[in-house]
């Protein structure tokens, strides 16, 4: 898949560079990374075989980071909330986290569960208010209750073909560089 490989080429070339340049500075983690490690110079990597991303904070002190990056990796983790606060623990004040997950809509097509990956454990939407998963999390609520500035939260759909839509996976092949996620960016008060 290489999304993350495909969400920096974005991120560094898009009207947003500027801010992300800002943002992977210093010590980083990133979550999930597999074999897809963001290509940002101190950046360590954090997955299955380093422990459970579910309780990052019980492998990490608090504040060892500058940002945390986690890319498809929040909707596969059994209580997202409990996750993401464990992630913020390790982030330093003033820090960033910048996750992408599945749109509930265009990777998923709303059907549960995901045709595309039956790992995921919950759905993710910026406007819809629930779907059959067990967890669903409609965004804007969801990010307020936590103790950051959303900086940045936003539907990703590079190259996504809306009349194919959700027949297929479209995220593949990575040659495509088809993008159908949210991403959002929060950083710790």
């Amino acid at each position: 898949m290489k999304e993350s490989s495909k969400a920096m080429e974005r991120r560094l070339s898009s009207e947003k560079r500027l801010l992300f340049s800002k943002i992977f500075q210093g010590a980083g983690i990133d979550i999930g990374a597999g074999d897809d490690l963001i290509k940002v110079d101190g950046v360590v990597g954090f997955d299955m075989e380093d422990g459970d991303a579910n309780h990052l904070d019980k492998y990490f002190p608090k504040e060892s980071f500058d940002y945390i990056h986690a890319s498809q990796c929040l909707e596969h983790m059994h209580d997202p909330k409990a996750a993401l606060n464990s992630w913020l623990k390790v982030l330093r004040k003033g820090g960033y986290a910048v996750v992408s997950i599945p749109s509930w809509e265009l990777y998923e097509g709303m059907i549960w569960p995901s045709r595309f990956n039956p790992d995921h454990k919950s759905t993710w939407s910026l406007w819809q208010a629930g779907s059959p998963a067990p967890t669903h999390v409609c965004l804007p609520e969801w990010l307020a209750s936590f103790n950051c500035d959303l900086i940045y939260c936003d539907l990703i759909d590079t190259n996504y073909n809306y009349q194919i839509g959700t027949r297929v996976d479209q995220t593949y092949p990575y040659e495509n560089r088809v993008e159908a996620f949210i991403e959002f960016v929060l950083r710790k008060r």
